[in-house]
């Protein structure tokens, strides 16, 4: 009959230090193990476990094994075996009477432990093997149960209670440190939230006695998953945190980071799917700062003098209204604002995603004035408006669950009024030199100048001006900024009349000549940095290209390609394709009724099929020439486009998607009636 096989390991030496065997006989060997002998024998006899069979001795160099039998009776067993001073690792191992492996230890320890639970008496063999060091060692064997003639259950839940069992009901002991284990031998009794599994999992109690930063590291031979759960150990709504892959660890990696308050946690180690096998399992620990006393101990901010530091050692404390409600560590400094002023706070962080937040009272969210993440510069996260007299309080922050790392903050003031900078008025205006790029604009220090019609009165604006030598499609945009703003292009600088366009972004086809291009605060207290991306695209080759269009005829495939032509088109798609940076081909199809279009191109690069209306850019029209626009998949190469038309004429642009998309397509277009 097949062996019911129950295995408990021990985690730490404190741990084994009261499990060795015990035996009345001594050789020179056991003599001096004999202190940990009797300590055992007291523990195992109190539980109504006797030693059976001899006791097993003998002394090992680093990498010998030895094999011994044991005449192992029906039931429960707990075999102990001890290694003497000079040995760092004994492993043992339990073969059933055909050399098939029943049980091994799991720890990295001068002592070991198994258990098995068998049916019927038989010769069994336990295999000794010195790991690491050298020395004497000794083994014994347990059987019985609590109290005379008790069943093999009750001594296993007996023995199970002294030896952790590493499942809920005997949890192994976590300390700080790396301790190595096997899930083979574990219960499949619990999941976690980011795996719901099969695997056989193994419990460890982390007992914390502060608020702590943990830092659990898994590091398994299968595909790990790693869990935490407080107070309630099979509750699954009790669960802390859950990990199944860590950040650029890998599927045998787990990783889990946590700021936990003082109390009982249960660590699981578990497995992907039904998977098992090998893990070494690190915690690391540190103290961390309670709000209350972080906001005591700030520090404070001088104007024009940057401080670094690190939110090491700090928590999630202070939550913000942007950023993804910031989860990262946070550290509190303070400042003054002595008059209505204006005022900008930057963070700036390489190693996290920053986020910085404003309050007036620094343990009440609800204060919070101002919250920015992002930034025109590259790591940066900033903060800038008009603020009232008085004391502030901001958080250097970060996105991402517990983030924790060195940071540097800085604080500047202006007048409220602003004192001026290059481009801060008409006559003052910047140029924008060739047909396109981008430049970095702040407005923090600006006056204002000018307004248009979509806002601007009262705020902080810079001008640019513009110089066109052919007729051109012009484009301008701001992807990122500190603080709102507005875009307004006149022909006369700061003209109502003369204005051409305002708003989030400019786009429109201009006449040669000279225009002036404002970036303007949304309200009096938008001010701050921006990046400025803008195109003046040459409409002459467009109009070539429309009138060389080549007809397309339903159910007619065109092949050709893209490479060495011109770049006429600027694609909206997703996005804007308004930089100048990939070659098109344009077609001209009519239809004499109602009906729907389908276009399908495959490609040797990543393409955009844009329908239009008109085939040339048209003054005053902007994008809105275009009816529809479908893209490629990144690597895909293959664009599909259908939609309803009225009878007339339309073009179709087939375009690359960015710099190098180029080359060979074969185009398809075919025609069905409209429903």
């Amino acid at each position: 009959m097949r062996p019911r096989l129950r295995i408990a390991a021990l985690a730490t030496t404190s741990a084994l230090s009261v499990l060795v065997a015990c035996s009345a006989a001594r050789s020179p060997a056991s003599a001096a193990l004999d202190p940990r002998y009797v300590a055992v024998h007291n523990a195992l006899a109190a539980m109504g476990l006797a030693q059976v069979g001899p006791l097993h001795e003998g002394s090992l160099a680093q990498g010998q094994e030895a094999r011994v039998t044991l005449d192992l009776p029906a039931g429960c067993s707990t075999i102990v075996a001890v290694a003497g001073e000079g040995a760092r690792d004994v492993d043992v191992s339990l073969l059933d009477p055909k050399g098939k492996p029943l049980a091994h230890d799991t720890t990295s320890e001068p002592q070991a432990v198994v258990r098995t639970c068998v049916d019927a008496a038989d010769a069994y063999v336990l295999v000794v093997r010195m790991a690491a060091g050298a020395g004497p060692w000794v083994a014994a064997t347990w059987a019985g149960g609590v109290g005379a003639g008790a069943p093999a259950a009750m001594a296993s839940s007996a023995a199970t209670a002294a030896l952790p069992a590493g499942t809920c009901e005997s949890p192994m002991p976590l300390a700080v440190g790396t301790v190595s284990g096997s899930t083979r031998h574990g219960e499949s009794a619990n999941a976690g939230s980011c795996d719901h599994s099969d695997a056989r999992e193994i419990v460890y109690q982390l007992d914390v006695p502060r608020r702590q930063r943990v830092v659990l590291d898994l590091d398994a031979k299968f595909d790990s998953v790693l869990y935490v759960r407080k107070d309630e150990c099979g509750d699954e709504s009790a669960e802390v945190e859950c990990n199944d892959d860590a950040p650029n660890g890998g599927r045998n990696r787990s990783r889990i980071e946590r700021v936990l308050d003082p109390g009982k946690y249960f660590v699981f180690v578990d497995g992907y799917n039904n998977e098992t096998g090998a893990y070494k399992l690190t915690l690391t620990t540190s103290d961390v700062v309670a709000l209350d006393d972080a906001c005591r101990r700030a520090r404070t901010l001088v104007a024009g003098a940057p401080v670094s530091d690190s939110t090491e050692g700090y928590a999630d404390d202070a939550t913000a209204s942007c950023g993804g409600g910031a989860a990262g560590a946070d550290t509190p400094w303070r400042f003054d604002v002595p008059a209505r002023s204006r005022v900008r706070v930057v963070e700036h962080a390489d190693a996290m995603s920053p986020v910085v937040h404003l309050r007036r009272a620094c343990e009440d969210p609800d204060s919070e004035t101002e919250c920015g993440e992002g930034a025109p510069a590259t790591n940066d996260a900033a903060i800038a408006g008009v603020l009232d007299p008085g004391r502030y309080v901001v958080f250097a922050d970060a996105r991402d669950a517990d983030a924790a790392g060195a940071y540097t903050l800085s604080f500047e003031t202006a007048p409220l009024e602003g004192s001026g900078t290059a481009g801060d008025g008409c006559g003052d205006a910047v140029p924008l030199a060739g047909t396109g790029g981008s430049v970095l604009g702040d407005t923090f220090q600006a006056r204002d100048d000018v307004a248009a019609s979509c806002g601007g009165q009262g705020a902080a604006d810079v001008v640019y001006r513009v110089d066109l030598t052919r007729r051109s499609r012009f484009h301008a945009y701001l992807p990122t900024e500190e603080a709102p703003h507005r875009l307004a292009l006149w022909r006369r600088c700061g003209d109502r009349g003369a204005e051409l366009g305002c708003g989030p972004a400019i786009d429109d086809v201009l006449a040669p000549g000279t225009y002036f291009l404002a970036v303007d605060g949304a309200t009096p207290d938008a001010l701050g940095r921006f990046a400025l991306f803008w195109t003046a695209q040459d409409l002459a080759p467009q109009a070539a290209a429309c009138s060389n269009a080549p007809a397309l005829v339903a159910g007619r495939t065109v092949t050709g390609t893209t490479a060495g032509g011109g770049d006429r088109f600027a694609t909206t798609c997703e996005g804007w394709d308004g930089s100048g940076t990939a070659p098109d081909r344009v077609f001209r199809f009519t239809l004499g009724a109602r009906g729907k279009v389908h276009f399908e191109v495959d490609a040797a690069f990543d393409a955009y099929l844009a329908l239009r209306r008109s085939c040339g850019d048209v003054a005053g029209a902007g994008a809105s020439v275009q009816l529809a626009c479908r893209g490629s998949l990144s690597g895909a190469h293959k664009a599909t486009l259908e939609t309803a038309l009225e009878a007339g004429t339309y073009w179709l642009v087939l375009d690359g998607q960015g710099p190098g998309d180029e080359g060979a397509f074969t185009l398809r277009y075919a025609v069905s009636g409209a429903r």
